[in-house]
């Protein structure tokens, strides 16, 4: 890698880390208010319910978001323009299509079965529902701007828009005198997202007909939802495990400690804002060096960024170690009850850290059943875990469901990664590079 693409990537990874960061600020200081106005009980219905629709909304995705890296990246690179322009229109009918298919599939759901899991949640749930399609829409336009590398596109309605406008929106309900409660937040959030749709689409579509003028689209429908699917339920587990812990632990835990456990857990994952940030950006740099054969340079560069996001990510734990009650105060008195939950959901982030993106490389590289098969045994252990352990010990037994899924994960991964492809990702991966680059020093002194 040159100076020049170095700095681009170091440009890049820093944009969308400030926007991961905006967007978190923006998130917590919802959070924070609405755990003041409407108690911890309304806090963890609406969470629960946000988290399921984001999850229903990549679900209804059909893993086409996963595939479009590879088929949009391919389109670029030798220039097949028309499958881009393809991709990206038949892409979000069908999303589309699917997000409402899965609204209406859930709000009979919530129904037949008075709200899943008690009638305190139907009313937060039937908008959760409702705002699925509108969610898979935003999801997929960021997508297709990260694939061509708009950036600003990709990240800001999403990441930096919606939170911004949804804190001002809950600012103003509560200032007109509303008394603001999990469905009425939600419904808040719905008409967000849609403005925030709406107006991103717009753009889109000008910029799209700009960069692809007088373009035939070609569709290879099938091809694309045949190699999307599989790698569907590795991103849910990679990309989505907060929201995959608040669902399931939703079973387990009442409004109240389910607030308390999601408080702790959006805490700890702030320490993986800024490693998800250098995965996005290095990410198509991995699949070119390895598509290139180049595993030195591969080798190098995964081991040298898990270096960085490791002793990052240690720091984050003994920050919140030792300012975990006062951050968690923030949300209410009876928050600082997850202050142990805090700590072991933050080394969770650390161990995760200290193995590199490993599911992300795998299944760019053509391993993705392998994958497939880690994600669905962790969680089955996580599920059966949750079941054993939240009972007897609460918000910790759920903490450390965490920790041993995640480590779990890590470890079979880990070892896919050195014995498939040759690569440790590992934080230990240092080693490797320092041996390589004693090597040519070695031959040079025997040929002396």
């Amino acid at each position: 890698m040159n100076h020049k693409e170095f700095l681009k990537l170091f440009g890049g990874a820093i944009f969308v880390f400030v926007n991961r960061v905006i967007g978190a600020g923006a998130v917590f200081g919802t959070q924070i208010l609405l755990a003041r106005w409407m108690g911890a009980t309304e806090v963890g219905i609406y969470v629960y319910a946000f988290s399921l629709c984001n999850l229903l909304a990549i679900v209804a995705g059909l893993g086409l978001g996963s595939s479009a890296m590879k088929f949009i990246g391919h389109g670029i690179a030798f220039g097949e323009h028309n499958s881009i322009v393809g991709f990206a229109k038949i892409g979000m009918q069908i999303v589309l299509f699917s997000g409402l298919c899965v609204a209406v599939a859930g709000e009979i759901f919530v129904y037949q079965t008075n709200g899943i899991l008690s009638p305190l949640y139907i009313k937060a749930l039937t908008f959760a529902m409702v705002a699925v399609p509108a969610m898979c829409l935003l999801n997929w336009q960021s997508t297709i701007a990260q694939c061509l590398n708009w950036f600003a596109a990709a990240f800001v309605p999403s990441n930096v828009t919606r939170p911004l406008l949804l804190i001002a929106a809950v600012i103003l309900a509560q200032k007109l005198g509303e008394q603001l409660d999990a469905g009425k937040v939600m419904r808040l959030h719905i008409l967000v997202m849609g403005f925030v749709w709406l107006t991103s689409a717009i753009y889109m579509k000008q910029r799209l007909a700009r960069r692809f003028m007088n373009v035939k689209p070609r569709y290879q429908t099938q091809l694309w939802l045949r190699t999307g699917f599989p790698l569907l339920f590795v991103a849910l587990f990679s990309n989505f495990f907060l929201d995959i812990n608040i669902v399931t632990v939703g079973f387990f835990l009442n409004p109240d400690q389910l607030a308390l456990f999601n408080a702790s857990f959006r805490i700890a994952v702030l320490i993986a804002f800024g490693m998800q940030s250098i995965d996005t950006i290095l990410l198509p740099r991995f699949s070119q060096l390895y598509a290139a054969k180049d595993r030195v340079n591969l080798q190098r560069l995964i081991a040298l960024t898990t270096q960085l996001k490791f002793w990052a990510s240690l720091a984050g734990l003994i920050i919140f170690s030792v300012f975990g009650k006062n951050i968690l105060a923030h949300f209410g008195e009876e928050f600082i009850q997850g202050y142990d939950a805090l700590k072991l959901l933050s080394l969770a982030q650390v161990i995760r850290a200290a193995v590199g993106p490993l599911s992300q490389i795998l299944s760019l590289t053509g391993h993705h059943a392998y994958c497939l098969f880690v994600s669905i045994l962790s969680t089955l252990v996580m599920l059966i875990l949750n079941y054993y352990l939240i009972s007897p010990f609460g918000l910790e037994g759920a903490a450390f469901t965490v920790v041993v899924v995640i480590s779990l994960e890590s470890i079979l991964l880990s070892y896919a990664s050195i014995t498939r492809l040759g690569i440790d990702s590992s934080v230990f991966g240092v080693f490797y590079v320092i041996k390589s680059a004693l090597s040519p020093l070695k031959k040079t002194h025997t040929l002396l």
